[in-house]
């Protein structure tokens, strides 16, 4: 009967989840454009329920307020879990997520990637300088 029985459904398993979590960023008393935090993160737990209660269990610790230039409290108001999803494990090349994009403006879109590809460029070649200098 062993050889029937999913790992999914064996107990104790440990998985990996991609959890999304989304915070309100607020410095001082607020009085500024509202900006809010979009973050992934992995997680390890045996099923999805355990995984959101741990997700949100540990959401308040993850960004530590501290005091901007002006002096002003900077915090992040956790706001809600927005998405989980159970993953692969994680190894070289595995999928962690997938955005579909369906752009009313096509060339902004396909400029706005041109961009994001040169930024990536240009950082690797600044990285690579900074070790060639070393």
């Amino acid at each position: 009967m062993e050889e029937w029985t999913s790992e999914i459904f064996k107990p104790n398993v440990m998985k990996w989840f991609l959890v999304r979590y989304i915070y309100q960023i607020i410095s001082g008393e607020g009085t500024y454009h509202a900006q809010f935090d979009e973050q992934l993160r992995l997680m390890m737990a045996t099923g999805a329920n355990e995984v959101l209660k741990k997700a949100e269990e540990m959401a308040e610790g993850f960004q530590p307020p501290f005091k901007n230039c002006k002096g002003e409290v900077v915090t992040w108001k956790f706001m809600c879990i927005a998405d989980l999803h159970e993953i692969q494990m994680p190894g070289d090349g595995a999928e962690v997520t997938s955005i579909l994009h369906e752009p009313n403006d096509v060339p902004a879109f396909l400029d706005t990637l041109e961009q994001r590809k040169a930024f990536v460029q240009q950082h690797i070649n600044y990285q690579k300088e900074l070790i060639e200098t070393a």
